[in-house]
């Protein structure tokens, strides 16, 4: 299992219809090539959510499996199309879906249903030749890769275009990056960072989850030496409230293996305390217990990075208001988090009244507002 994180750039089919449906526009090789679409095409829909995760394609190898076992995976697709090469969306803290999770996607998102509507791209027809041999290949093929927070994951409204040498710089300039569709580029975190802070705004959960010291060092050496990118501005502003919509839709809350193993971590910590009546996952609630000074509890698990706190407390907040105006009586309301606050974050919790938790080692330390 690895330790660190690795962040790639993945060749994925270029798709002219923002990548909600096949658009047709197949490569000269591979899959796409021989079956008349790619699984990647439908990366830009909102509504491939299963079990509060958000789920995408692409092919995949190598290191990408073994990151993916802990979701230290990070996914720049990028595409090229009339020899420029372009960003089309990016998915971070990613886990690889096994056969059983592909087979319950498949039903939750109904994807035998599709197969009416795929038949009407040329494409398809072309490489298929029937109807029927088209489904018999469906039906047998319509798993998806990968699964991440709805939080670390992003589909660009334009694509971005990368220059290679502004990229990852070197002597003679560099002409491409990657483009076969089965094959992989990894990159330093300040190399993804270059690419989707064009479009992220600086307290997106991806640019918090790329901005952190506890990346792999890059194999490659020309990748691992070259130039830190220059900075470009931002494109544009038209995308940053969307991530934030759907990060507080209640349907999209996630409960992921980092969500939980910090809420078995207090879970048992709470024990450890001998807390008695703990209840886990109760009426959305993620925790709710009784403190001996400050009577009933709930408590919003936030797993964090140092970066990701702030945001990750601005989110506790809400979701812990909303779920004592729905509760009886009186509450203390808790935010537990994998990182201590800096000063500031701590005083944005403790003056509106929500306490916080944070990992010490097996134990947690706790900040209460004054009574």
């Amino acid at each position: 299992m690895a330790h660190g994180k690795l962040v790639v750039l993945k060749p994925v089919v270029w798709n002219d219809q923002a990548y909600r449906w096949p658009a047709g526009c197949i490569a000269s090789t591979g899959y796409t090539q021989i079956n008349g679409y790619g699984h990647e095409e439908w990366n830009g829909r909102d509504d491939w959510i299963w079990e509060g995760f958000k789920v995408f394609h692409t092919q995949a190898k190598g290191e990408m499996y073994r990151y993916a076992e802990a979701g230290r995976l990070g996914i720049i697709m990028t595409t090229m199309h009339k020899g420029q090469f372009f960003a089309v969306g990016v998915g971070c803290n990613v886990f690889r879906n096994s056969q059983a999770d592909a087979a319950a996607i498949a039903k939750a998102l109904a994807l035998r249903s599709y197969i009416n509507r795929m038949w009407k791209v040329a494409s398809i027809q072309k490489a298929h030749g029937t109807k029927a041999a088209f489904e018999r290949h469906w039906l047998a093929h319509m798993d998806v890769a990968w699964r991440c927070p709805t939080t670390h994951y992003a589909w660009f409204e334009e694509p971005v275009p990368i220059m290679p040498n502004e990229l990852i710089p070197k002597d003679p300039p560099r002409q491409a990056i990657v483009k076969m569709h089965g094959s992989y580029q990894a990159i330093r975190p300040d190399q993804a960072l270059s690419i989707v802070q064009r479009m992220l705004p600086a307290d997106h959960s991806v640019v918090g989850w790329l901005s952190t010291d506890d990346f792999d060092q890059v194999r490659n050496r020309s990748v691992r030496s070259a130039p830190r990118p220059k900075p470009r501005g931002r494109r544009s502003a038209s995308t940053t409230s969307e991530p934030y919509k759907r990060y507080m839709q209640e349907s999209e809350i996630v409960v992921s293996p980092l969500h939980a193993e910090l809420q078995g971590a207090f879970r048992g910590h709470l024990a450890r305390r001998r807390i008695p009546e703990v209840r886990e996952n109760f009426d959305r609630v993620d925790l709710r217990y009784h403190d001996p000074e400050r009577g009933s509890v709930l408590v919003e698990v936030k797993p964090t990075e140092p970066v990701t706190v702030r945001f990750a407390i601005r989110i506790a907040m809400g979701q812990l208001l909303d779920y004592q105006q729905r509760a009886s009586g009186r509450h203390a309301l808790l935010i537990v988090i994998d990182d201590e606050p800096t000063g500031d974050d701590a005083q944005l919790a403790l003056t509106n009244g929500f306490g916080l938790a944070w990992r010490t080692g097996r134990s947690f330390t706790y900040a209460w507002p004054n009574p």
